[in-house]
C-alpha cells in the first residue's frame, strides 16, 4: 500500500510479472463490472448501463488476450499449469497465493440454482461448467482486492 515492498514491486522491470498483474487487474475487472450490472442505478440509465456493460466486454477482450500472452511467454506460470484464455475453476495460473482473492468464486458450476456438472445427462465437467461463467464481485470484494495497490 505505497510502501513499494510488496509481492508485485518489480512489476515495471519484470515483464512476465507485468503480465501476471495486468491479468488479474483485467479479470478483477471482468467479475466487479459484472458485480455492479444489476445495481438499481445501473438498470436505471440505460445509457449508463451500456457503457458499463461495454466496458465489461472489453476487459474480458484484455483477460484473455493478456492470458494467450502469458501462455507464449511462460514466466510465473506454476509447473504443471496451462494457461487458457479463460479462468478454471478458481485457478489464476500465476505463481503467487497475493492474487486469489481476485479468483475465489469462479468455481462455482451453478448458474440460476441450475448445476452445469453433466446437465441433461451430457458429459461436462466441473472445470467446464466453471470456465463457462464469470462470477460477480460486489464492491467490498473489489475493495478488499485492489487494496493493496492503491497508493
Amino acid at each position: 500500500n505505497g510502501s513499494n515492498n510488496g509481492p508485485f514491486a518489480a512489476v515495471f522491470t519484470n515483464y512476465p510479472l507485468f503480465l501476471a498483474v495486468a491479468q488479474v487487474f483485467e479479470d478483477t475487472g471482468v467479475r466487479a463490472y459484472k458485480g455492479q450490472a444489476g445495481e438499481p442505478a445501473l438498470m436505471a440509465n440505460n445509457d449508463v448501463l451500456t457503457a458499463a456493460l461495454n466496458i465489461h466486454s472489453v476487459e474480458a477482450r484484455h483477460a484473455s488476450h493478456i492470458r494467450q500472452m502469458r501462455k507464449a511467454n511462460g514466466g510465473l506460470v506454476p509447473a504443471g499449469v496451462d494457461v487458457k484464455p479463460w479462468i478454471t475453476l478458481k485457478q489464476s495460473g500465476i505463481d503467487s497465493a497475493a492474487v486469489q482473492p481476485s479468483y475465489d468464486g469462479e468455481e462455482v458450476t451453478t448458474q440460476a440454482t441450475i448445476q452445469i456438472v453433466n446437465i441433461n445427462s451430457q458429459t461436462i465437467s466441473a472445470n467446464a461448467a466453471s470456465e463457462a461463467f464469470d462470477e460477480p464481485l460486489t464492491m467490498t470484494q473489489v475493495l478488499a482486492i485492489v487494496d493493496p495497490f492503491i497508493v
